[in-house]
């Protein structure tokens, strides 16, 4: 198994107006440090940059697996994992990218990048609290904000 955390900062949330930043580190089982990187997003929201996130980190893990390994990613987006979990992206997909709201998705670009590896059984996602005591999710939302004020 393999473990990934990942995060999204951004200064202001208005569509086009964001400074932002993502973060993202990669594990082996023991939790040694396998991988890790940051990006800085102008004109950015904090879901496109938690979705960037785990795009970024996804495209990693799939160059270092194989065929039979498994990838556990941690985000502390409830937008994200909800949409994997609870499989919004099947109901967008048959009903023409409209949520149950009958307005279009927003992020549909970045979505349709990463629900490929919705779909690959071999990545898993899963929620954890943001900002509590937790070293690794601590540690990728410390990237992600430095990434959002420096420019990397």
């Amino acid at each position: 198994m393999i473990y990934a955390y990942t995060d999204g900062a951004t200064s202001n949330n208005e569509k086009g107006k964001g400074i932002g930043g993502i973060g993202w580190v990669i594990l082996s089982e023991g939790e040694q440090e396998l991988k890790h990187g940051s990006a800085h997003l102008d004109n950015t929201t904090n879901n496109e940059c938690e979705l960037t996130a785990l795009i970024v980190v996804c495209e990693h893990l799939k160059a270092m697996m194989g065929p039979v390994d498994i990838a556990l990613i941690y985000s502390d987006s409830a937008y994200c994992v909800n949409c994997y979990k609870d499989k919004w992206w099947v109901k967008w997909e048959q009903n023409d990218w409209v949520n149950s709201k009958k307005q279009p998705v927003q992020n549909k670009e970045l979505w349709e990048k990463l629900i490929p590896y919705f779909r690959d059984v071999r990545f898993n996602f899963r929620k954890v609290k943001g900002h509590e005591d937790n070293f690794w999710n601590n540690y990728v939302d410390e990237l992600a904000v430095k990434a959002k004020e420096i420019k990397c």
